[in-house]
């Protein structure tokens, strides 16, 4: 997947912190072992970043947090917007970065060039290292060629919950509606996927314009995050207990089907969209717009179908759920959503050191040791102290302030005092984060993330969720999932599996653009019979490009991955 469906609310917390020396190493903070200093020589510093969605000089007020602890300057590379094949490009000239985060794989053919560097003795030096000791063991013994008691990388969004714990209340993915529209339909119960569809048209029906009178539609799709298939589709097939990866639909029990299967869930989801744009309730602009035009469209309630947790975040507010505005979770009586555990292992990439100069080692260090730090995670995840949040009343942990419950949707302006620019601009655009935000911060007992503060809990109870638990008998949305034998949890194990060898690459390549373009076609086929012609003419296009040769390297390559969930179901 080139890009992450990852737009979580997170945001930088101003702290002091206590800073000593000069270009000498300095001496250890209580709160950070590897230390900062306030008299340092101003660096840029190089980020290569995967998921990063903005390229260039950090800008606003995560800049100024960076100036005044560490005196560096990021300046992030971003292949997704860079596009071409830069990692190839910057791999060739010997150096990717200063810091780099990348994929499991990547990592490890970085450590066979050399393009990444053993920080064994600064790792062991940082806040954290002590309490992920086990998860750093396990992620770094993995890599090839690396021995025991060696730290090449720090495993991204660890946790210090379980490996088989889901913290959420609400699913990573599930069909999600606003609770007024469904409502005023009648609140149907839903059988299946046609049932969705008949309620997205009747929404329509009633409001086919938003409140500033722009056109709105059940679904909006779009392809700019597709990568060796349709993204919006691969997210939606976890509604149906599997999990696309590569050409493999893996399911909760360990299963492998090849994606093509037409008992799949891909092919259902598929079938889904078709039905959806048969009744009109899909954008016609899905197969073209990018990611910031739906962005703004989900922004103005333009959507009626949202799936991922996260994109609660660009509607849902207090005053809103006390309005019965808020997007919640339907139920649909046929699912059986594949949920992961928290990523107590790490999520699939690794930040690593990426220069071998002395002093830009140090000083990534200091940064890397902050923000696996609470007070830097606080920033991370929670936003900007004294702006977006501030401690409860009640002393448990913190609340957002009136501004905080919509500074990520309107992109507010930051005061200057905190670095000024805009609130979502200013955020940290390398866009990943060394501890998720559901790992427990020991200074408050709660998660990092907002959605787990307790005074947060309480303000979420709006007249929304009331109605909504009365309506499905349950406390939240995973209650009910649970009650119900809705959801099966999966271990969310990290390991690196093996990278594609230069004929498979080919292979994965040429099929992903078939995949690809069939299913958009399929989308918008003009009636059933032109939908499954595509569908099967593309099976027979994949034979003759080795479409079953990757099918059988991804069984091996996932089996590792079974393997290890199946290790850490028996550990528990």
């Amino acid at each position: 997947m080139k890009k992450q469906f990852r737009f979580i609310i997170v945001a930088m917390l101003v702290m002091a912190m206590l800073v000593t020396g000069c270009g000498k190493k300095d001496k250890k903070d209580k709160d950070t072992g590897l230390g900062t200093g306030s008299d340092l020589e101003h660096m840029v510093i190089e980020v290569y970043s995967q998921p990063a969605n903005f390229q260039g000089e950090q800008p606003g007020w995560t800049a100024k947090i960076l100036k005044d602890k560490f005196n560096i300057t990021l300046n992030i590379i971003a292949p997704q917007v860079a596009g071409g094949d830069i990692f190839a490009a910057r791999s060739a000239s010997g150096f990717l970065g200063d810091l780099v985060v990348l994929d499991n794989a990547d990592i490890q053919a970085c450590i066979k060039s050399g393009l990444i560097y053993d920080v064994s003795d600064h790792m062991k030096k940082m806040t954290s290292f002590e309490e992920f000791k086990n998860q750093l063991d396990v992620y770094n013994s993995s890599l090839d060629g690396v021995g025991e008691g060696v730290y090449y990388a720090w495993p991204t969004e660890m946790t210090n919950t379980s490996p088989t714990t889901f913290t959420p209340t609400i699913p990573g993915t599930a069909p999600t509606i606003p609770w007024d529209y469904y409502a005023e339909v009648g609140a149907p119960e839903m059988e299946n996927l046609s049932d969705l569809v008949k309620t997205l048209r009747a929404i329509q029906d009633l409001h086919p314009t938003n409140a500033a009178g722009d056109p709105s539609y059940g679904i909006t799709l779009w392809p700019d995050w597709d990568g060796t298939s349709i993204e919006n589709v691969n997210q939606l097939t976890k509604w149906y207990g599997q999990e696309v990866n590569g050409s493999i639909l893996l399911d909760t029990s360990g299963n492998m089907i090849e994606l093509t299967d037409d008992s799949g869930a891909y092919r259902r989801i598929l079938q889904f969209f078709f039905e959806a744009n048969q009744a009109g309730v899909v954008d016609p602009d899905s197969g073209t717009q990018n990611w910031d035009s739906v962005n703004s469209k989900f922004n103005s309630k333009r959507a009626f179908l949202i799936w991922n947790d996260w994109q609660q975040g660009f509607w849902n507010t207090t005053e809103r759920g006390n309005n019965r505005e808020n997007y919640m979770m339907v139920p649909i009586n046929d699912m059986n959503i594949y949920q992961p555990s928290d990523p107590f292992f790490g999520s699939g990439r690794a930040f690593a050191v990426g220069t071998k100069d002395p002093a830009k080692q140090e000083r990534v260090m200091m940064l890397l040791d902050w923000m696996s730090s609470p007070d830097g995670l606080e920033t991370i995840h929670g936003g900007i102290k004294g702006f977006n949040y501030e401690d409860a009343p009640d002393g448990k942990g913190y609340i957002r302030t009136p501004i905080g419950e919509t500074a990520l949707m309107d992109n507010s302006p930051v005061p200057e005092e905190f670095g000024g620019g805009l609130y979502a601009d200013g955020m940290l655009q390398i866009n990943q984060w060394m501890q998720a935000g559901v790992a427990t911060n020991p200074k408050t007992g709660y998660g990092y993330v907002g959605n787990l503060w307790p005074a947060e809990v309480e303000k979420a109870k709006t007249a929304t969720t009331k109605e909504w638990s009365e309506r499905f008998d349950a406390e939240n949305p995973v209650d009910y999932l649970i009650k119900n034998n809705k959801t099966t949890v999966v271990p969310f194990v990290n390991v690196n599996l093996a990278p594609d060898t230069t004929d498979i690459a080919l292979i994965r390549s040429n099929c992903a653009t078939l995949v690809k373009d069939a299913s958009w076609k399929m989308v918008f086929a003009k009636d059933q019979a032109e939908f499954d012609s595509i569908w099967n003419t593309l099976k027979e296009d994949l034979d003759g490009f080795d479409w079953n040769k990757l099918v059988e390297f991804d069984k091996e390559k996932l089996q590792v991955l079974v393997d290890e969930r199946a290790k850490a179901l028996n550990s528990n």
